[in-house]
């Protein structure tokens, strides 16, 4: 019988790369005091030898657990309609970016709010994990308050309206907001109605201040009832639309939150028999670009949601590497995809 060949061990990839030992572990660990150059040596020979470190061994060593928490609301986990692609994609996102790291990712289900922040502070007293990142952010957040005043690493997809500093990366909701409406209003729209998230999210009041900016400018009053909020769900988007189109003065132009109330939107539109290019315009926003495929294909502000998860997964490594969360922002405009007018021709 052959024998085995012994385990390889971090003196086995320092004798590699002739690095010494603590700058393998260090390069294994991601720290900040490794050039990108070293860690990448060392992981190519890691690779190599078929090198894993032993996180149990590792997290009796450290104290750390080596789990980044991914809080994951339990409707996006049943998958209702397209409540869970979104987060699909956030996963997808942070499970790459963690890639060659010693973290691994761990879902964390969460209910309504006051479920998450018992979620998050069960994590943080039972050391379940060693950083937090979700979403779902509201304009006043418990969970960023509890955090911060821990110092416990955390990032979030999207920002909390709170003068204390964190990370995140953010898309600019209030410039896509204020996009979509201006382009409607060029189309000769004077009805223009805001299908929004629900209003607690921060991200819903800053649509609704690009929104109310583009009506200002283009000269048209602010009307409370063309803004409706909601759980994000085509059940929502035709349920707005119809209650839109009930108006004594009925909406024509939509700018939806995402392609799930677009689509629902367009399903209402169709029941009041109102002609898509005609009589009513709709702009979708989402990152998974289904709206060039609906019918009529629709304008749509697009942007790369597994990408920026990344840079949440690269911003908890480098939080956990000693960063400041200070000036770990990332803020990006989506790309607004035209693929029709979006006039009104009555």
């Amino acid at each position: 019988m052959r024998p085995t060949a012994p385990r390889p061990t971090i003196k086995t990839l320092s004798e590699m790369t002739g690095y010494s030992i603590a700058t393998v572990s260090k390069a294994l660990s991601n720290s900040p005091v490794v050039t990108e150059a070293t860690r990448r040596a060392v992981f190519a020979a890691a690779a190599e030898v078929g090198y894993q470190a032993s996180l149990r061994g590792r997290s009796l060593r450290t104290g750390k657990s080596y789990q980044i928490a991914v809080l994951m609301p339990v409707s996006a986990a049943k998958s209702h309609e397209w409540n869970g692609v979104e987060h699909a994609e956030i996963l997808a996102g942070i499970a790459a970016g963690l890639e060659g790291s010693a973290y691994r990712l761990a879902v964390h289900l969460v209910g309504d709010r006051d479920d998450s922040l018992a979620v998050v502070r069960n994590i943080v007293e039972g050391h379940l994990a060693d950083g937090i990142i979700f979403s779902g952010i509201q304009t006043q957040d418990a969970r960023v308050a509890f955090l911060i005043e821990r110092g416990f690493p955390f990032v979030t997809l999207g920002r909390n309206h709170s003068s204390r500093p964190h990370a995140f990366v953010d898309i600019d909701s209030e410039w896509a907001a204020h996009a979509a409406t201006r382009r409607l209003i060029a189309g000769g729209h004077r009805r223009i109605a805001l299908v929004n998230p629900e209003p607690h999210l921060a991200y819903a009041t800053d649509r609704i201040k690009g929104y109310a900016q583009a009506l200002k400018e283009g000269g048209l009053g602010f009307d409370p009832a063309l803004i409706l909020g909601g759980d994000l769900t085509t059940r929502f988007g035709k349920a707005a639309a119809l209650a839109l189109r009930a108006l004594p003065s009925p909406a024509t132009g939509f700018v939806c939150v995402n392609e799930s109330t677009a689509l629902g939107v367009l399903s209402g539109l169709h029941e009041t028999g109102a002609v898509i290019g005609r009589e009513a315009s709709v702009i979708a926003y989402d990152d998974i670009n289904a709206s060039a495929y609906f019918h009529p294909p629709l304008t749509t502000l697009l942007y790369p949601l597994e990408t920026l998860s990344r840079v949440l997964a690269k911003f908890m490594l480098r939080l956990l590497g000693g960063e400041s969360p200070e000036g770990l922002t990332h803020f990006v405009r989506p790309d607004l995809i035209i693929r029709q007018e979006d006039r009104l021709l009555t």
